[in-house]
């Protein structure tokens, strides 16, 4: 019995090391001045992160979620005068305030901030199945910590097993904890985009930069959604006037040019990155 048992142990040791093996060293590796960063879904956000603290000599700025890094790509846009840190929604407007805030301080001095942000990517609260993956690895860090409200370290402390975010093993690979959606007392700003839209507008105004928010071009599967939108609930926010003429100014196209209701097909993205190209030309007087 106990010869069996010394031989199954040695038996799982001889499988289980080489596994333990080749992963610290793969974890190791891609630690290694950062490779993991290129390697996982969501690279865009360690991209637009990176260039959050070069200096340019840019005059406007793109910032957004994946609707706007579809027209202004972070990895691949290198268009003369327009800098752009669009990624992901799945940051939330606190990952966005946190990048902008990066650039201002690098010693950049954009004339003009465009955020191109779907209505609907408002609604994020931090609590969404990818929140895990999107924004705790990359900015739940000794980095941005202390530009967290309380409002972000209650909602992360919501989040299960959020302590682990930076773990190297974690980190570095594409797992993420299962969520459940939570329910929202809201129709349209989440108390996290309430508080960071309020935080990016002063922030704009203490560096001297012109604000403009623009919605992307929506499908009309969105439509009566959209228009349920309660615009009271931003009443008495320094954004209330930018947010009301966003809301007039939204760009409704056939179901039938998007992949999923949300991103337009790629085929049409030459065009309709035109087509926006124009709308910021004439984003001039409504701006914050």
């Amino acid at each position: 019995m106990k010869h069996s048992l010394t031989s199954y142990v040695c038996k799982l040791l001889l499988f289980t090391l080489p596994v333990i093996g080749y992963y610290s060293g793969r974890t190791l590796y891609l630690l290694a001045n950062d490779r993991y960063q290129t390697t996982l879904h969501g690279h865009e956000v360690y991209t637009s992160l990176r260039k959050s603290k070069q200096k340019t000599k840019a005059r406007k700025l793109i910032i957004g979620d994946s609707t706007a890094n579809q027209l202004y790509n972070t990895e691949t846009d290198t268009t003369s005068g327009i800098f752009t840190l669009a990624c992901n929604q799945a940051i939330g407007v606190v990952g966005h305030y946190l990048m902008l805030k990066n650039y201002l301080e690098a010693g950049n001095s954009p004339e003009d901030v465009y955020m191109i942000y779907s209505p609907l990517s408002f609604w994020d609260n931090l609590d969404q199945v990818y929140t895990y993956h999107y924004f705790l690895k990359p900015f739940y860090n000794r980095t941005y910590r202390a530009l967290m409200s309380a409002t972000v370290e209650k909602q992360v402390s919501k989040l299960p097993l959020y302590y682990l975010c930076q773990t190297p093993f974690i980190l570095t690979s594409d797992w993420s904890p299962e969520m459940a959606p939570q329910e929202r007392d809201y129709t349209f700003l989440s108390p996290i985009s309430r508080e960071y839209l309020a935080k990016i507008c002063r922030l704009c105004k203490e560096h001297g930069v012109r604000l403009h928010l623009i919605s992307p071009f929506l499908s009309e599967h969105w439509h009566d959604t959209i228009c349920q939108f309660d615009i009271s609930e931003t009443e008495g926010e320094v954004f209330t006037s930018l947010i009301k003429h966003y809301l007039q100014d939204l760009r409704y196209l056939d179901d039938n040019l998007f992949s999923d209701h949300l991103h337009l097909k790629p085929h049409l993205l030459a065009h309709y990155r035109l087509e926006m190209d124009k709308r910021i030309m004439k984003e001039t007087i409504h701006q914050y």
